[in-house]
């Protein structure tokens, strides 16, 4: 199960910790702001009221040990740049950071934010671009009973072929992209998570799948919860 702190639960950051925890990732969300974590406590697995700038209740919380943070604290850019040092320094694999405008976004990417959003922005070209082109869409709604899911490519399909898998034919299972980790300069292999991750959409058959390859694949829910036994 997927690991994820959220810091700062302004609306951004409230509307991320439930939509995660929705689905099916493990949340703790944190505020200094007590009324904030009684209001969103119930919609995520943990939610703590403390300073998030304070090393020591980050430690406290076992904050080091969560796969993602997302930093969403908007009212204060001090405060975000502080966590987001923290964050690394506590070993966190990936930190998305909120900001509010170019420079901040500049900042953040520096101090080592794999990604840094600025939502405003986000959505005014998502509205264009619907706007221009009405067959852009933000989602697709599947069948009743199937999901698109990101899974580790399971032990005994590495080194095979997906024209060899057959997947689609054997499995009804269409694999949609795979994420391929770097590979580091001790020659093993990165995060797959890096944001300079190879990408591989719709991948043809005789693409070789390779130990750790993240594979975004679309099936049935009971064949995916099989292949994630």
């Amino acid at each position: 199960m997927t690991k994820v702190v959220v810091i700062g639960l302004g609306h951004f950051g409230m509307t991320c910790a439930a939509r995660l925890y929705d689905q099916g990732a493990e949340v703790l969300a944190i505020d200094r702001n007590r009324n904030l974590v009684n209001e969103v406590s119930d919609k995520v697995t943990a939610a703590i009221a403390c300073d998030a700038t304070v090393r020591a209740n980050l430690e406290a919380y076992d904050v080091g040990s969560m796969d993602t943070a997302i930093v969403a604290m908007g009212n204060s850019f001090e405060a975000s740049v502080l966590v987001t040092l923290l964050l690394r320094e506590l070993g966190v694999p990936r930190v998305v950071a909120k900001a509010i405008n170019a420079m901040q976004q500049r900042v953040l990417t520096e101090l080592g934010a794999a990604q840094v959003v600025i939502p405003e922005e986000e959505m005014g070209r998502r509205v264009a671009d619907h706007i221009v082109s009405e067959s852009i869409v933000d989602f697709v709604e599947l069948p009743e009973g199937y999901s698109l899911r990101r899974m580790s490519v399971p032990r005994e399909w590495v080194g095979q072929t997906l024209g060899g898998l057959s997947l689609l034919q054997r499995a009804r299972v269409m694999i949609v992209q795979i994420v391929r980790p770097p590979l580091l300069e001790n020659g093993e292999l990165g995060d797959p998570r890096d944001p300079h991750a190879e990408r591989l959409p719709l991948p043809a058959g005789d693409v070789t799948l390779q130990a750790g390859d993240l594979l975004d694949l679309v099936a049935t829910d009971e064949v995916l919860e099989g292949l994630q036994d």
